[in-house]
């Protein structure tokens, strides 16, 4: 496990790097799962240690929500006066997150059902 977890702090380091060296508006945590994106992808699958790893802190990811809850509680002034644009951005980004994922859904399907 402590080999999963070197793994994800490696890639969460790398990210940070990348942020601060390019001046990116993107958080380093973001940047850093799209490199251990690209790594699993290119290696082709997942190793032991680093699933161990995440399906732990999995366990604890209800907890790293609650502040992000809380934030928004103190943000109640600009929530009230964006209120309607919030909601349609939200209507709207869940509408294309379904569609992308059923159409990625039926791309992987038809690329396995070749394979078999």
């Amino acid at each position: 496990m402590l080999k999963g977890i070197i793994t994800l702090l490696l890639f969460q380091f790398l990210g940070e790097c990348l942020v601060r060296l390019f001046n990116l508006f993107i958080p380093g945590q973001v940047v850093g799962m799209i490199l251990l994106l690209a790594f699993l992808l290119i290696r082709g699958k997942s190793f032991h240690a680093l699933d161990t790893a995440v399906f732990f802190h999995l366990k604890y990811l209800p907890l790293l929500i609650i502040p992000a809850a809380t934030g928004i509680i103190t943000q109640f002034e600009t929530i009230s006066k964006e209120f309607w644009a919030i909601i349609i951005s939200l209507i709207f980004g869940t509408i294309i997150a379904l569609a992308f994922s059923a159409k990625l859904m039926d791309i992987l399907v038809a690329r396995k059902d070749k394979q078999v």
